[in-house]
């Protein structure tokens, strides 16, 4: 299995080099077009570079792995009855690639049966790759942990958007206003700077398992906690809690659990 690993992660390495090249091609251009894909509890956009994205990366997997499923944001899952499923998330933070904010990645991970084996997520902008093997996580090859952070007082919490969260005042008073910080708009990047021990916790809802399934071995094989607000596998409602240890986990989902 530990060559197999390696096979997958160096052909990782190929596709978010593909990516790569792509959204440096096209970053701060004016001719990124752009849709409204869905309106909910916050706008999702979609651009012809996602969709040029996913459909390069989908050709890639057809012609090395041709037997594995594949699951993408903007085209979805292709079903070929396999163990294996490779989940793309073309851009992670399109909002922020719209407008010159290189606050965003492009996400890939494989996933066999149903555990997430190898995460991948490459900011080529900032020239910042993270991926995990089986014995830890790392950052351009160096080996990063999470922080020790264990009181909710002195924890620095990252979250997209407010927006994310139909009872964000309450969720504020009783929760965000109790950690040391909150810093907003981070999209991908605030789950990997809680990988390397820079921010504390995530806290997210309205996510789909495109937005996480990457950062989870990430940040598991990194020492911390990815789950539900309510302690389950990533992906079985859409709320996402991450923290660098399992006692700070505890402290945010007991208080969490309420807001479901």
């Amino acid at each position: 299995m530990i060559l197999e690993n390696k096979k997958y992660l160096s052909f990782s390495h190929q596709l978010a080099d593909t990516a790569g090249k792509i959204l440096i091609k096209n970053y701060k251009s004016k001719n990124i077009s752009k849709a409204l894909k869905s309106k909910g509890v916050r706008n999702e956009l979609v651009t012809n570079i996602d969709i040029m994205i996913e459909k390069k990366i989908r050709k890639l997997i057809n012609s090395k792995f041709p037997t594995h499923n594949i699951l993408g944001e903007e085209k979805g899952l292709t079903n070929k009855q396999s163990y294996f499923t490779w989940i793309i998330d073309p851009i992670d933070g399109t909002n922020a690639y719209i407008t010159g904010v290189p606050l965003f990645g492009f996400m890939i991970s494989l996933k066999y049966k149903n555990h997430f084996i190898l995460g991948l997520v490459d900011q080529p902008i900032l020239k910042e790759r993270y991926w995990n093997n089986i014995n830890g996580s790392y950052l351009n090859g160096k080996r990063i942990s999470t922080s020790n952070v264990k009181k909710l007082s002195d924890a620095i919490i990252t979250c997209t958007d407010p927006n994310m969260f139909k009872n964000f005042s309450d969720l504020n008073k009783n929760l965000f206003k109790k950690a040391s910080f909150i810093r907003w708009g981070t999209d991908v990047i605030g789950y990997l700077r809680c990988a390397e021990g820079l921010v504390d916790a995530v806290i997210e809802r309205n996510i789909k398992i495109w937005d996480i399934a990457a950062v989870e071995p990430i940040i598991s094989k990194a020492g911390g906690i990815i789950t539900t607000w309510d302690g389950k596998s990533i992906g079985s409602n859409d709320t996402v809690c991450a923290s660098s240890n399992s006692v700070l986990h505890n402290i945010l989902l007991k208080k969490l659990q309420k807001f479901l």
